[in-house]
């Protein structure tokens, strides 16, 4: 029953798959976006929408919504899925949520290749941002 505690992915791994994966979903194609910068332009900038910790429609600019960077899980956690890098994926908030617990072929699509990109989903911007 170990595959039943899970456990959050670090920080760090998910910074390696995203940069791995040139910061776009690999399962639509749709640069993501580094949540930390998103926060941070929101508190400079309070009335431009960029952030809400919920990502509350009507409270966050429809750009960001869904876009959020994430990882996922190419084979489920909970269907012993593995806690390794080579199973997981960037993914915009939209896709983990709308692919949920599903399994390649059985409602969630194959991972598409890694964009050729310099986007960074504005991580550059963070350490600028954060002084």
């Amino acid at each position: 029953m170990d595959y039943l505690k899970r456990k959050n992915i670090p920080a760090k791994i998910q910074l390696e798959v995203w940069n791995r994966d040139n910061w776009h979903c690999r399962y639509c194609d749709k640069p993501i976006f580094y949540t930390l910068s998103l926060k941070i332009l929101d508190k400079i900038n309070p009335k431009h929408s960029y952030f809400h910790p919920n990502g509350k429609t009507g409270e966050i600019l429809p750009l960001f919504i869904y876009s959020w960077a994430s990882v996922d899980h190419v084979k489920p956690f909970s269907k012993q899925g593995s806690d390794e890098k080579e199973n997981y994926v960037s993914a915009c908030w939209e896709c983990n949520m709308k692919y949920g617990n599903m399994e390649v072929g059985q409602g969630k699509p194959e991972p598409k290749g890694i964009i050729e990109s310099n986007w960074d989903g504005f991580y550059g911007l963070y350490f600028k941002l954060k002084k």
